[in-house]
């Protein structure tokens, strides 16, 4: 499958570990005085994203708790992270990137009328 003129998915969220040391610290990235109400808005957008249908042998440890944070990875078809971001920012304090955060604004709740064909559900007939 080529991808010629396919835009390729920006990746975020994925944090400096002994194993991959290239990522960025996620300790960098902690904001406590974030607006509650923006930080919860960015979780919930996070959450609300597509599954991708890779997985990953193993699962990703948070870099605070060490809780399970996941195996796979979700998109939204402009970015790709890993399923345990909104966990970060929901109970590390972690923000993101504001170029993220004023997309995730622009786009929360808001599936582009462009891909959405209303046709064929407008046309059921009750039985």
């Amino acid at each position: 499958m080529s991808t010629g003129s396919m835009p390729k998915l920006r990746l975020i969220g994925y944090w400096r570990s002994d194993r991959e040391p290239w990522w960025p610290d996620v300790h960098d990235f902690v904001d406590a005085g974030w607006d509650a109400k923006e930080r919860s808005m960015v979780a919930a957008y996070l959450q609300s994203a597509v599954p991708t249908p890779f997985e990953y042998l193993g699962y990703s440890d948070c870099r605070f708790c060490g809780d399970d944070n996941g195996n796979g990875e979700q998109t939204d078809g402009t970015y790709l992270w890993p399923d345990g971001l909104a966990h970060y920012v929901t109970e590390h304090n972690v923000r993101l990137p504001d170029e993220f955060v004023v997309h995730a604004r622009s786009s929360f709740g808001h599936w582009p009328k462009e891909i959405v064909d209303d046709t064929w559900w407008r046309n059921q007939q009750s039985l």
